[in-house]
């Protein structure tokens, strides 16, 4: 049986979105425990707004018409865009972790200095696997490619928030699954190492590493006077600039 467009559009939905930031996620995790900080907290913006634009598609959210009302890195945008089909239910942990990586999203370069703070990869595994869980076909009801409404049963289960079950965690067919189940994924030992979230076993809790205090402070902060000369060179955002020239 040939396969209808609205499965055809999930599943690009699924490829191209959810099961690439299933790996972005992986790699968030991997520069963590390389203690690569600035670079898990990229990775980790990058897995939660890939996640959030799956679920737009599969809810068959119109993009925005105008350029300037795009999703660039923006989850709580994309988030807010999902108001109207289906209720997504977050931490408010979770939605201060999107916080602080989308207001690091606008500078990469060293523009603002940095901090670690303790136990981030606890943090991220919980925002994966609360948004997530909506990243899959199977809950919405669909008629000819329109998206109708999330199944009557599913919040059931998706409002358990506190309570990681597999039928709230795994999705059938996703990346994160395929490689919990081969054993001989390099990516297997990154993904399980003290992830309470995603395991094959039944884990109540992981331990942490302790790694020692991470920062790095901008060269701005160090040479705020460099700001106008560097800008002829590199682009420096407004924010960066207004931060420094203020003080």
């Amino acid at each position: 049986m040939p396969h209808s467009m609205t499965q055809k559009v999930n599943t690009y939905a699924l490829r191209a979105f959810r099961d690439t930031a299933d790996k972005d996620y992986i790699h968030a995790r991997m520069d963590y425990k390389a203690a690569l900080y600035p670079q898990f907290l990229w990775s980790s913006l990058h897995a939660l707004e890939k996640y959030a634009k799956c679920i737009l598609i599969l809810t068959r959210v119109p993009k925005p018409q105008k350029r300037a009302e795009y999703i660039n890195h923006e989850v709580n945008k994309a988030i807010a865009l999902l108001h109207d089909r289906v209720d997504i239910i977050l931490s408010e942990q979770t939605r201060n972790f999107i916080c602080r990586l989308e207001n690091g999203a606008e500078d990469r370069y060293l523009g603002v200095s940095w901090v670690a703070q303790e136990v981030e990869l606890a943090v991220l595994d919980r925002a994966v696997w609360e948004l997530r869980r909506y990243c899959n076909s199977s809950l919405y009801i669909y008629s000819d490619n329109d998206f109708l409404e999330v199944k009557p049963n599913a919040y059931d289960v998706l409002k358990l928030i506190d309570k990681p079950i597999h039928q709230n965690t795994h999705i059938s067919g996703g990346f994160i699954e395929e490689t919990l189940k081969n054993k001989e994924s390099s990516a297997r030992p990154e993904l399980v190492w003290s992830n309470l979230y995603y395991t094959n076993s039944n884990r109540k809790s992981v331990k942490m590493k302790n790694y020692p205090l991470m920062f790095e402070n901008s060269p701005f902060c160090l040479y705020p006077e460099i700001i106008d000369e560097v800008a002829k060179y590199s682009f420096v955002p407004p924010k960066v600039r207004n931060t420094y020239k203020n003080k």
